[in-house]
């Protein structure tokens, strides 16, 4: 009887652990939809920008420096283009694995006419995280419901 509860308290931990993480990944990927919605919403204006600079940059999953961990190289374009009259030279908050764009090379991008150092590139590969999120925590959730139902029965 004993390692019969045991073996329910175990699984409730799992679908709980499984169910917490879930939401989580959910809550991250409605929260990145979220601010790329408003980013879209507001950053109307579309300008002809120039990429003039493709940063390398090394990210990693904290702020600091430690040998021991794995950083992943990423590539940001540094866009320039004019607004108004006020010439603006950012670099793009979604770097790539390697270089999707090239010096020189002219895309369109949506500016925020009241803030015109923002802005948003139809282009940039942000959906894919995004929706990496969502599908990691719809897939946790699912097999939370899926033991619960399973515990539920026994």
């Amino acid at each position: 009887m004993k390692a019969a509860n045991e073996f329910y308290l175990v699984l409730l931990l799992i679908i709980s652990v499984l169910g917490l993480l879930g939401v989580n990944f959910l809550c991250i990927g409605a929260a990145l939809y979220a601010k790329e919605k408003r980013k879209r919403a507001s950053c109307t204006q579309q300008v002809i920008a120039s990429v003039t600079d493709i940063q390398h940059r090394a990210i990693g999953a904290s702020g600091y420096t430690d040998a021991d961990e794995v950083k992943m190289m990423s590539w940001f374009p540094v866009y320039e283009y004019s607004v108004h009259g006020t010439v603006l030279r950012k670099r793009a908050s979604v770097g790539t694995v390697r270089p999707e764009v090239s010096v020189g090379q002219k895309v369109n991008l949506y500016v925020n006419p009241n803030r015109p150092d923002k802005f948003y590139c139809p282009a940039d590969k942000s959906a894919p995280v995004r929706k990496v999120f969502i599908g990691v925590g719809a897939l946790c959730v699912s097999v939370a419901l899926v033991l619960g139902v399973v515990l539920c029965m026994k």
